[in-house]
């Protein structure tokens, strides 16, 4: 049964990741396109980099469930294990991804409301909250 335990574990393992990088891709690919329009033209960069979070989720995860899988118990053992290391692999990879993506944008966000709010003097001074929570929308 430790076979079958520690197939299973892999599989969910390498699943959860991929669904939930999958679920972000779409955005992801806008948000990274829009970041790498120097370096990189096109779409490259940014297929480059998600290609990358797919890689950082699914090792992050498979080395959780390698390390900490419950092969030996029984099967919903192994299952409810590799479930909850899998949500725990991919949210700590996600958050990582999202931190490191986050703050180009939150920069980015700044300096435009900074270069909108300064040539107009007479006018009120434009709160950065809404700039962020309207990118929010999209993010």
């Amino acid at each position: 049964m430790s076979e079958l335990n520690f197939c299973v574990t892999l599989f969910i393992a390498v699943l959860g990741p991929v669904l939930a990088i999958g679920y972000l891709q779409p955005i992801l690919l806008v948000v990274l396109d829009s970041l790498c329009v120097e370096p990189l033209p096109g779409k490259v960069g940014a297929h480059f980099w998600v290609r990358s979070a797919y890689v950082l989720a699914i090792a992050g995860t498979l080395v959780l469930a390698l390390t900490f899988g419950a092969v030996h118990g029984s099967l919903l053992d192994a299952v409810h294990r590799a479930l909850w290391l899998a949500a725990a692999g991919s949210f700590v990879s996600i958050a990582f991804i999202t931190q490191r993506v986050w703050a180009p944008v939150r920069a980015r966000l700044s300096a435009t409301s900074a270069t909108r709010a300064a040539p107009a003097a007479s006018a009120p001074p434009r709160a950065p909250v809404a700039t962020v929570a309207a990118a929010d929308r999209w993010v």
